[in-house]
């Protein structure tokens, strides 16, 4: 049981972090991580973070009310983070950063592939 709750704390404060980051530091975020700013990218991560948000809220309440019969929800959570993860991976394997730097990719690269595998975990023990 503690197990899960130290889990589920990671993961609010994972999408805690990449909230504020697109939500308040959306500037900065975008050209940190893209390598460029515009309004549409700026729209862009606003809405990423606007969805990171709700996933957010919705593992507060998680947190405090069990994670069972919660599989949908986990199984959600699981696939956005590793295709997220997988996608970071291609351009670091591919060695194609675009106006990025490759440092940051591979930071949230390393960040969302753990997140990814904590939320497996949490899946599975889901049911």
């Amino acid at each position: 049981m503690i197990i899960k709750k130290i889990f589920l704390s990671i993961n609010i404060l994972f999408y805690l972090y990449f909230t504020i980051q697109l939500l308040v530091f959306t500037d900065e975020f975008a050209q940190e991580n893209l390598g460029f700013f515009n309004h549409a990218v700026a729209g862009l991560a606003e809405i990423i973070g606007i969805i990171f948000f709700s996933f957010f809220l919705a593992l507060i309440i998680i947190f405090f009310k069990g994670i069972e019969e919660q599989f949908p929800f986990f199984l959600t959570n699981f696939l956005v983070q590793f295709i997220i993860g997988i996608n970071f991976w291609r351009y670091i394997l591919t060695n194609s950063p675009g106006e990025s730097n490759l440092d940051s990719i591979i930071f949230n690269a390393i960040v969302f592939s753990a997140a990814s595998i904590i939320s497996l975990y949490l899946l599975i023990n889901s049911k």
